[in-house]
């Protein structure tokens, strides 16, 4: 149900996707600034800035991801935050939220807001791109409506075909559950997903209807009539029953951006009774638990690499693409093992069971 209040409670499940997004702008601000003159933070459905017992929203996160950097000093490039928010209360309880962090910000780092539709204020800066003939700045753009209004695919598309651009949709599939049928709803559902395809989830019901959803927004995240972003990835957040709150999509064209996020979605404390998990792959489901499992890790790659020596570049992009992070100390503990599915090759004079991304080879046993 949608939240009707200017300030609401916290939620556990909310502020685990507050520290997954405070973990990766941690990561992003650093690296981006180091290449770039110039970035931008867009949270594009920003709300008050605060709840009800003072803990910070998503706005002052994002900010305080850069105050509080420990890199903050060599931080030189400018940092542009873009604040959308349409509701007028919650909107002027954000600006005065703001002002009391306006005397610690430096000058390289500028706040604009907008009192407006998400899809109306972003799709203007993008229309000003357009005609000026310009790109915009590398931009990491959260975007966390309470439905699925004002989330265009269109503008992600747009947005993704600049350079370094990258999105962190909650697709709320409690709420789309709620009105997919309803006719009023259809023109958010088609612009939402970018086709009517979404239509073909009616007839079914439960866990069936929530997998071809999901499955579609992120084919067309992927799609080359959609986004065509390079890496996708989203992230269940379940309740105590089992039941599917929202989906965390994530959507970039760099590899060290999904290796970031992934860094990211591992590391946090999901908090309470609420569990995160990962099934990009309908028939393949990864809890994130403080201890991965990684022979499921190696089932996937011994189903993809079996009889086949491989080279550790390549091995390296099938974990990018699955729900694990690529470190290599699981694959030199499963070559020790008694009953091991693979071998790590190395050139003659080269120390056993290391793995140099220049030359290593895995040979997975079939």
């Amino acid at each position: 149900m949608a939240i009707t209040e200017t300030i609401w409670e916290l939620e556990p499940h909310t502020k685990a996707k507050h520290i997954i997004l405070r973990k990766y702008l941690n990561a992003w601000l650093p690296k981006q600034t180091k290449w770039n003159d110039r970035v931008i933070i867009c949270d594009g459905f920003a709300g008050p800035g605060v709840y009800k017992k003072g803990e910070d929203g998503s706005p002052v996160i994002a900010l305080k991801a850069f105050l509080e950097h420990s890199y903050k000093d060599h931080i030189s490039a400018e940092i542009v935050y873009l604040f959308i928010e349409m509701d007028a209360d919650r909107y002027a309880c954000l600006d005065k939220v703001l002002a009391e962090l306006k005397g610690r910000l430096p000058r390289n780092v500028k706040i604009r807001k907008y009192n407006d539709d998400y899809d109306v204020a972003f799709g203007r800066i993008l229309d000003h791109m357009d005609d000026s003939k310009q790109s915009i700045a590398p931009t990491f753009a959260f975007i966390d409506p309470f439905g699925i209004k004002s989330v265009s695919l269109n503008t992600i598309r747009r947005l993704m075909a600049h350079k370094g651009c990258e999105v962190f949709v909650n697709f709320m599939m409690t709420s789309l559950q709620r009105f997919l049928a309803t006719q009023e709803f259809e023109v958010h559902c088609d612009a939402f997903f970018g086709c009517t395809e979404w239509r073909n989830a009616l007839p079914l019901n439960g866990d069936a209807r929530e997998d071809a959803l999901r499955m579609l927004y992120q084919k067309r995240l992927r799609d080359a009539d959609g986004v065509s972003a390079k890496y996708v990835r989203f992230f269940t957040m379940k309740n105590e029953s089992n039941t599917t709150i929202y989906d965390l999509f994530f959507a970039t064209n760099h590899e060290k951006g999904i290796d970031a996020m992934k860094d990211a979605m591992w590391n946090v404390d999901p908090s309470g009774d609420y569990s995160f998990s990962d099934a990009t792959n309908p028939y393949q489901e990864v809890l994130f638990e403080s201890q991965p499992n990684w022979n499921q890790l190696i089932s996937i790659l011994v189903e993809k690499f079996g009889g086949q020596t491989v080279p550790w570049p390549i091995v390296a992009e099938e974990i990018r693409n699955s729900p694990f992070r690529i470190l290599k100390n699981p694959i030199k503990d499963a070559a020790k093992c008694e009953s091991a599915r693979l071998e790590i090759i190395n050139p003659a004079g080269t120390r056993r069971n290391t793995i140099n991304d220049a030359v290593t080879k895995i040979r997975f046993i079939s």
